[in-house]
């Protein structure tokens, strides 16, 4: 039975990011007006009519694979009638950002209990600290406000964060009985959710497939492993088999990755690059007006991006998603083939605009802001240096795996895919768990001894 303190403290890490998260959109007078991603109007369509797609002006819904479900799937739930309520979109994001409060506040509370020396204060302290610097994160409270996953991605890797924790113990050779039956089926369920949010997370679950057989060794990890692998692989079959459906094509991720490819890797973005312009922002307009003409060229041959393409575009309505989306990766694949060393460059500008402590100071940007961001991230960041510095051997531990597979998925992908300070939030939860390790001691191990004093 959980005592009073452990109860008031996570009651307290929850109502504090209910109201920092809760003024955040409250003082936004355009929070949920912009739909920049297409979540919205696909959401509408969804509740209106049951089809994931977008209604054309016609009045009929269309089937769509350009966006991953789950996020608005729940975007319509919280629509009745298919009407939009910025209420209800305020509600669910004020409920996720609870529960990964409360998942950051177990997660950094278990790990205290075999990190921190007792005289540091009770792991609950440590805990609350993080759930709040994870409350108030800069791109976290910006993302609360707008129709995007980064919200709901936060906490699906927060849940399998404690999830993985829970499951693993340092000090012995398998987990408990306990935790070994409903931990993988509980893991693989939001692997497979977080897959349904982001694509990108597929990587992370097959990392952490392979870390459980890595880890245990024995007939119940090659077990565990095949649980967690058959619910991701039945929400990846699930979603493939739809589009197979309605597309007539076997989409397992979305059909706007190849846009996400050509965004970070065409003649203009290069071009940018080889000027030494990397730390100012891209001017993308260039690449926009060609890529609206994609159709009447080749966007595959180098020619094609350095003509000049200010008439109205002629876009070809018969052109399927699926054949758009295999143009644009045929096309950013061409560009990595013709300049390999300038994709390698770009790659590294790419992983170092990810893991970023300042926002690009743009037109229309405050200064203040952009400085406040950088200290605030600066601080974060050097926090998870001494932590990792002052906790080495512990923090490679199996405890500590999926915290740090997620840090290697995302700096992957990103370094191939477009990448900004955006991408990396679902990874900011945890390194808020790392970070408050920086500032407690070391619980010390006897010298004639191999057990935790």
């Amino acid at each position: 039975m959980p005592d009073r303190s452990f109860l008031r403290f996570l009651l307290s890490a929850v109502a504090l990011t209910l109201v920092i998260r809760g003024l955040a959109i409250w003082l936004d007078s355009d929070a949920f007006l912009a739909d920049p991603d297409a979540y919205r109007v696909i959401a509408e369509t969804l509740g209106r009519s049951g089809v994931f797609g977008l209604t054309g002006s016609d009045g009929v819904p269309r089937a769509i694979a350009f966006r991953p479900p789950l996020y608005p799937w729940l975007l319509s739930m919280c629509m009745p009638g298919g009407q939009w309520s910025p209420l209800g979109v305020a509600v669910l994001h004020l409920g996720l950002a609870g529960f990964a409060s409360a998942f950051v506040f177990l997660s950094t509370r278990r790990l205290a209990t075999t990190l921190c020396d007792g005289r540091n204060g009770n792991p609950e302290r440590w805990g609350l600290v993080a759930a709040v610097l994870t409350a108030i994160d800069p791109i976290l409270l910006r993302q609360s406000v707008e129709v995007m996953t980064e919200t709901l991605a936060a906490t699906l890797t927060s849940a399998a964060i404690w999830l993985w924790i829970v499951w693993q113990d340092d000090d012995a050779p398998a987990p408990a009985a306990a935790s070994s039956r409903w931990v993988p089926l509980g893991l693989g369920a939001t692997l497979a959710m977080a897959y349904l949010c982001r694509p990108t997370f597929l990587v992370w679950a097959v990392l952490l497939v392979i870390a459980t057989v890595a880890r245990f060794r024995d007939r119940r990890g090659l077990w565990s492993a095949a649980v967690i692998a058959s619910l991701v692989a039945i929400a990846v079959g699930g979603w493939t088999w739809r589009n197979t459906r309605v597309l007539g094509h076997p989409v397992w991720a979305t059909t706007h990755g190849g846009y996400t490819l050509l965004l970070a890797n065409n003649d203009s973005f290069y071009r940018y690059l080889s000027e030494g312009r990397f730390g100012q922002a891209w001017d993308a307009t260039s690449f926009l007006n060609a890529y609206a003409h994609r159709y009447e060229g080749d966007p595959r041959r180098a020619a094609f991006w350095h003509r000049d393409w200010d008439a109205a575009p002629n876009y070809d309505a018969a052109v399927s998603e699926v054949d758009d989306d295999r143009l644009c990766y045929e096309s950013a694949v061409a560009t990595i083939k013709r300049q390999p060393s300038m994709f390698v460059w770009s790659a590294v500008v790419r992983v170092a605009r990810l893991w970023s402590p300042f926002p690009h100071d743009v037109s229309g940007r405050s200064k203040l802001a952009v400085a406040a961001v950088g200290v605030f991230y600066l601080t974060l960041f050097v926090a998870v240096i001494v932590a990792v510095v002052r906790h080495r051997r512990r923090m490679l531990g199996s405890r500590w795996w999926a915290i740090w597979l997620l840090a290697v998925t995302l700096t992957g992908v990103h370094a191939v895919y477009w990448s900004n300070m955006r991408m990396r939030a679902p990874m900011m939860p945890a390194i808020a768990i790392v970070a408050v390790f920086c500032v407690c001691k070391p619980i010390q191990t006897s010298p004639n001894s191999n057990t935790l004093r």
